[in-house]
């Protein structure tokens, strides 16, 4: 495999996995956004939006950070380290999410 192949690999790997967490986390975190909004669907959907691209650029850019070294000779530990930071890339960006929201859910009184 060439360094471009390996690299592409992982960074595909991080797409997918993104993807797979947009997907999931869509609907649910859809619900929350009219509630906060008063059920108003143009606010919803832009925050939505907005949390879809940055679920998948957040891990994106942390995998493009790792690039394979050809010099060792076990390409998976190469990929696997690659997708470890766009894991962390994408924990981050929950994170910042949920504070994001979090600070504006109604308070008890």
């Amino acid at each position: 495999m060439t360094d471009i192949t390996i690299y592409l690999l992982g960074l595909l790997i991080t797409i997918l996995i993104s993807l797979l967490v947009v997907f999931y986390f869509k609907s649910h975190f859809k619900k929350i956004l009219l509630e906060l909004n008063g059920e108003k669907e143009r606010p919803a959907n832009f925050w939505a939006a907005y949390t879809n691209i940055i679920l998948i650029l957040g891990p994106l850019i942390c995998a493009m950070m790792i690039y394979p070294d050809m010099s060792k000779e076990n390409i998976f530990f190469e990929i696997t380290q690659q997708i470890m930071w766009a894991l962390i890339g994408l924990v981050i960006s929950l994170v910042v999410i949920g504070i994001i929201v979090i600070k504006f859910l109604p308070k008890d009184a």
